[in-house]
């Protein structure tokens, strides 16, 4: 039997589309090695987009909410300055109320958009990356959406 896959995924193939997939109950070990991570990420010289799968998420724990939104914070001029906009797939009423409840504690400049499928998903995400000088990029992701070739995460047992 395979292993399970881990609880956060990264897929940086249409890159500056980074798709982060969060599914399950990640741990504070898992959440730690994700915004270290993430931290790689905005050190790359380019700006992205980030678009987050959540529909898998079970609800975290405050303990987690409260250490992301710390770390968000932390790092926030950094963000400001390498992230175009956040999209969000959320089909948890429970979760969506944690995204409200962080976005509103820390505040961010960075435009976001919450839907519940991923094709809105990534349409604007592919917007927000024309709209910010990557035409090129933003028409190969509506395509490969469009194509229903977007990425193929790996299901547990």
């Amino acid at each position: 039997m395979p292993p399970a896959p881990p609880p956060i995924e990264f897929d940086d193939t249409l890159w500056p589309l980074l798709i982060i997939r969060i599914a399950g109950r990640p741990t504070m070990r898992d959440l730690e090695a994700y915004l270290d991570r993430r931290l790689e990420y905005m050190r790359r010289p380019e700006r992205h987009v980030l678009l987050y799968d959540t529909s898998d998420l079970r609800m975290p724990s405050n303990e987690m909410n409260q250490r992301h939104v710390a770390w968000l914070k932390e790092h926030d001029a950094l963000i400001q300055e390498k992230v175009v906009a956040t999209s969000v797939i959320i089909t948890s009423p429970l979760v969506r109320l944690t995204a409200s409840a962080m976005a509103h504690f820390w505040r961010s400049r960075v435009p976001y958009h919450i839907t519940a499928n991923l094709p809105e998903a990534a349409r604007w995400a592919a917007d927000r990356l024309h709209d910010a000088g990557y035409p090129v990029q933003a028409n190969l992701i509506r395509q490969r959406f469009r194509a229903g070739t977007g990425p193929q995460w790996r299901k547990g047992p």
